[in-house]
């Protein structure tokens, strides 16, 4: 009987503990678990990703160029340029309240002081702005499902919803220029570029080998480009022409801070590590 009893109770222990553990899987699938959930809402927010500058237009024609920033948690602050400036940036060591124009054509010029600031939720960014000229309001941009483009509305309410302001589109802007660092099929790559608008020039060092890049046009987020090796200079003090090796095409990620392609036919990529 003693023996009888003591198996009824390892088999009813058992049951129990088995019990246990199934309720906590079970409370982990439903998403009870804080880690687990917040894990699962970082996955799906990174798929949509504001990162970067825009080019925009409002409904009324107003060009303005957005530089905004989205963290971790899915939120959003950035900052905004009028009349179609090329980009813009804030000082690091708060010398000027303003932001200032960066162009290859015109000296830096004092902008008005505009902020974003907002969270996304799925690919869906509601954010509130401000200007220094005492405006504000808020708005919300809708990014499309290859991340190059998003289309908004405004108001001057606190109501991102509400759209009384008109639209506010936008486009990814991709820029090539700067200090890229990378592989170039088995070997080093180092890129040196300078854009003007659509059109690219710059310096491409493989290895211990240098080459002059020309002709280059920035087409969405894809440059492409001839590869020239420099003409020998001459005792006369003149060069000998360019002389044409090859192509490049490379394509700039969503975040503009790395990109993939081919250069000479050789499988291409590299990172930004200065502009």
């Amino acid at each position: 009987m003693k023996k009888k009893t003591q198996t009824l109770l390892l088999v009813f222990s058992t049951l129990l503990l088995l019990v246990s553990v199934t309720g906590s899987a079970q409370d982990r699938h439903r998403g009870n678990s804080p880690d687990l959930g917040s894990a699962q809402d970082r996955r799906r927010g990174n798929s949509s990703n504001f990162t970067g500058t825009w080019n925009t237009v409002t409904g009324k024609g107003k060009k303005i160029v957005i530089t905004l920033e989205q963290d971790r948690r899915n939120d959003v602050t950035g900052y905004y340029g009028i009349n179609g400036l090329t980009g813009s940036y804030k000082p690091l060591d708060g010398s000027n309240n303003g932001f200032v124009k960066v162009s290859w054509s015109a000296e830096p010029v004092t902008q008005s002081a505009s902020s974003i600031t907002g969270r996304v939720t799925d690919n869906v960014l509601r954010f509130t702005w401000s200007q220094d000229d005492h405006r504000h309001g808020a708005g919300r941009f809708t990014l499309s499902s290859d991340g190059e483009s998003f289309e908004g509305t405004f108001s001057m309410t606190d109501n991102p919803d509400d759209t009384s302001g008109g639209t506010w589109n936008g486009t990814r802007q991709h820029s090539f220029a700067g200090a890229w660092q990378g592989k170039f099929g088995d070997g080093a790559l180092q890129l040196i570029l300078q854009q003007a608008g659509s059109e690219v020039t710059g310096q491409l060092n493989v290895n211990s080998a240098q080459f002059g890049i020309k002709g280059g046009k920035v087409v969405g987020n894809t440059l492409r480009f001839n590869v020239v090796r420099p003409g020998r200079p001459l005792g006369n003090g003149a060069n000998l022409p360019d002389e044409y090796v090859g192509t490049g095409e490379l394509v700039m990620d969503r975040g503009g801070k790395s990109f993939k392609g081919k250069v000479l036919g050789a499988a291409t990529s590299a990172n930004l590590v200065g502009r």
